[in-house]
């Protein structure tokens, strides 16, 4: 599953302020990414949550682009006297769903839940060691629940389990974090997919020649 245009590449300039960023010899990474990421490996992040709850219009969009016209996901009677009982989201949209609003007012927000996706620490840590891009390049997704319109957002929380040692890509120097993500529905609290997620976060400047 891709990642989205938004969130696919980003430069250190786009989430760490020029005060906060330095340059890291490249010998020097994995000890200095493994001291600053020793208390978070292995810790469950925050609890964060979809930016809108669940509903038809981003169901239809989805399928849409997909070109999935499986009638759960459109047809309301139908869906009904399914085993579902109700419209559903295809379960491969759950990335999509969880992808932040481009825009929404102030009131709407909630601080104490809506916050970066993986761990802070450790994207912040990789881009004060000059990895200031990102590409997803590898993502597992397991079902165990459908989720659908009145289940409310969809909460989610991320552990990274793994970093990699410093390896030179053909996108540049970088190294490779894996999280695994549960995901619950608001409505009840149940949890309904699980995920592993491999990001890579490398020097853009230095590419492989």
């Amino acid at each position: 599953t891709s990642a989205g245009p938004r969130s696919a590449m980003r430069r250190s300039s786009d989430v760490v302020p020029a005060e906060q960023r330095r340059v890291v010899k490249p010998d020097e990474i994995d000890a200095f990414l493994r001291r600053e990421l020793e208390q978070v490996l292995g810790r469950p992040g925050p609890l964060r949550w979809s930016a809108r709850p669940v509903e038809r219009g981003a169901i239809w969009n989805f399928c849409e682009a997909v070109e999935d016209a499986n009638p759960v996901y459109w047809d309301e009677e139908r869906a009904a006297a399914s085993r579902f009982g109700g419209l559903i989201a295809p379960p491969q949209a759950l990335m999509s769903l969880m992808m932040d609003g481009w825009w929404l007012p102030t009131y709407l927000r909630r601080d104490d839940e809506v916050t970066p996706p993986l761990h802070p620490e450790a994207t912040a840590a990789a881009h004060r060691a000059g990895l200031g891009a990102a590409a997803n390049v590898l993502r597992d997704e397991e079902y165990l629940l459908p989720l659908g319109p009145g289940d409310g957002r969809i909460g989610q929380v991320d552990t990274l389990t793994e970093i990699s040692a410093v390896k030179q890509t053909a996108l540049g120097l970088g190294v490779f974090l894996t999280t695994h993500s549960d995901y619950r529905r608001e409505r009840d609290g149940r949890q309904v997919a699980r995920s592993v997620n491999v990001l890579l976060m490398y020097d853009a400047r230095r590419p492989r020649a």
